[in-house]
């Protein structure tokens, strides 16, 4: 392969890198600072709205926020009803967030606030898609995203650098070559966490990082 070819390859790597980033930045424009959150993973849902953020923007999912703390009487049952497999067979088209009100007072307060909601359900843009108020029920939640995803057209839109590392190494390549290894190990880490480490396209990743 000539000089050139292989420039417009390392090129092409980083276009596509950047192209997902462009994602995050759209994405993130709507985040607020957070204080600690109190609230450990649970099932498929991951603690903190500005990692819900991140997540969506990567998967291209409807996000499913779930307003609680660990002191709240009702979190071992939340905790219970978010590992369900009832629930997680709902979560194809969604991506799943915990977030803990008394540390993340702005995100949806509105919401919160006027019309009681303890979860609240909205596309990537921001459209809202669903919610339901405090008290609700495992059974309730399962039904809500069936009657989401059975409205939804298509499949989600992947950003553009899951859709590339999918196809090859390229844009991890190219962020270790520019020494962002820290990047691209996050990069991988998302793509593992939507495709499951038995995917081709993580293990092919996760050897690049390893070399």
């Amino acid at each position: 392969m000539s000089k050139r070819a292989k420039r417009g390859l390392a090129a092409s790597a980083v276009l596509a890198v950047l192209a997902g980033l462009g994602i995050y930045a759209v994405v993130a424009s709507g985040r607020t600072t957070a204080g600690a959150q109190t609230l450990p993973d649970a099932g498929k849902f991951r603690s903190g709205s500005g990692l819900g953020e991140e997540r969506a923007g990567f998967s291209g999912r409807s996000k499913v926020l779930v307003f609680t703390s660990a002191a709240d009487p009702e979190w071992p049952t939340i905790e219970a009803c978010l590992q369900t497999g009832a629930l997680e067979a709902e979560l194809g088209r969604f991506t799943g967030v915990l977030v803990d009100p008394a540390a993340e007072p702005e995100v949806e307060a509105a919401l919160r606030e006027r019309a009681g909601f303890r979860v609240v359900v909205r596309s990537l843009n921001g459209a809202f898609l669903g919610g339901l108020p405090a008290g609700w029920g495992c059974q309730e939640l399962v039904e809500l995203l069936r009657s989401i995803r059975g409205e939804a057209a298509g499949d989600p839109e992947r950003s553009p650098i899951y859709a590339n590392l999918l196809e090859s190494t390229a844009a991890i390549d190219a962020l270790l070559l520019e020494g962002a290894r820290e990047k691209a190990e996050r990069f991988v880490g998302l793509l593992e966490e939507f495709e499951g480490p038995e995917s081709p396209a993580v293990q092919a990743a996760r050897a690049r990082l390893g070399r």
